[in-house]
């Protein structure tokens, strides 16, 4: 019975760690795209696969009005993550903040306005899941400051991860990798991990 209930624990931990989304691009696009996209609406036109590069990367040149590299389609359920982070590289910008990072759900979006750094280096990128601060909401009403609620129901639907491919009004070349939106470990996690490591534990000792 005891090893029985180590291994229901044990796959809860692994249930609740699968709700984290990571896309490292180290041998393709992993279902990533290209898409031209409207600020004044927010919507997204989708032109084809993001062009991926060894060695494991997305690597854009401008291909758009206003190009957006965008994850494949989400099935919502992350409320509770406590970030999203990602490495970018840009070679140069119009010194002007623009939506660089969007979360969308079906009705809704919210979205961080960013100058990045643009002198063809990697540069790592993270915001707060768990705090609004910097984070604007859009939808059919219009745009204002994001709250907490907004950003929880946009991660309970969310349907699309956008991030800017179009730093410069004129030719300019962005780089993208290790995108993730990291799930909360609820305690039931540390339970089944602690768990786990118990049941390994144990038949190590009866080998």
């Amino acid at each position: 019975m005891l090893r029985r209930g180590l291994l229901v624990a044990g796959l809860a931990a692994v249930a609740s760690f699968a709700s984290a989304l990571t896309y490292t691009f180290d041998t393709d696009n992993q279902g990533w795209r290209q898409a031209d996209f409207n600020q004044s609406t927010f919507q997204l036109t989708f032109i084809g696969p993001s062009t991926w590069t060894a060695p494991g990367q997305i690597e854009e040149n401008d291909f758009a009005n206003w190009a957006f590299d965008v994850s494949p389609n989400l099935a919502g359920g992350l409320q509770g993550s406590p970030s999203i982070s990602f490495d970018y590289s840009a070679d140069a910008t119009d010194n002007q903040a623009y939506p660089f990072l969007v979360l969308a759900a079906p009705t809704e979006a919210i979205y961080v306005e960013q100058i990045p750094t643009a002198d063809g280096a990697y540069h790592h990128y993270s915001y707060s899941l768990t705090d609004p601060t910097g984070w604007k909401h859009a939808d059919i009403g219009g745009f204002r400051a994001a709250t907490q609620a907004d950003i929880d129901n946009v991660l309970t639907s969310l349907v699309l991860i956008g991030v800017d491919a179009d730093t410069l009004s004129g030719a300019d070349h962005t780089r993208l990798d290790n995108v993730q939106l990291g799930a909360v470990p609820e305690p039931m996690t540390m339970l089944g991990l602690a768990a786990m490591a118990a049941l390994v534990r144990a038949r190590k000792r009866r080998a």
